[in-house]
């Protein structure tokens, strides 16, 4: 399964110049993104195709990847996250490259996604409140995010 992720981010992601760290770093966090969001659709276990359109829209959006690169990477992200024992590993890259107002925008997108199936389940909510805490986002920040999701139309 690493072969397959690695050669998912030498054909798709990585640039032609592989000497430019901060796309890599971009890269590295569509997949890390993608893995978290993937993550919060399964805490609740309930697979919902209302939430994975979600994530899709989401990622599709900020990332501008064509269908084939996406599914891939949805599949990639889905399988590292299978294998991963934590989060951490996914939080470490956001917190080295995501700015502050970043960070609380992902944390708003976590909770769009735990809104998408019209309800809110303990379990995506105690997901999002972890993350938050290992994002260093503020709670009030955490509470603001929640709110503009909750107005924010799916």
């Amino acid at each position: 399964m690493l072969d397959k992720i690695k050669r998912f981010f030498d054909e798709k992601l990585l640039p032609s110049d592989r000497n430019d760290n901060s796309d890599n770093n971009a890269r590295s966090l569509q997949f890390a993104m993608a893995a978290l969001l993937l993550e919060l659709s399964r805490a609740d276990f309930d697979a919902d195709d209302q939430e994975r359109d979600l994530i899709m829209s989401l990622l599709r959006d900020t990332f501008a990847l064509d269908e084939a690169d996406l599914l891939e990477l949805l599949e990639l992200a889905g399988a590292a996250s299978d294998e991963a024992n934590d989060v951490f590993q996914f939080t470490q890259l956001v917190n080295q490259h995501y700015s502050h107002d970043d960070k609380i925008h992902l944390v708003e997108q976590l909770w769009r996604v735990a809104f998408a199936d019209g309800r809110l389940d303990k379990y995506e909510e105690q997901f999002i409140r972890k993350l938050s805490g290992l994002l260093h986002v503020a709670h009030s920040d955490f509470i603001k995010a929640k709110l503009r999701a909750r107005q924010t139309p799916s």
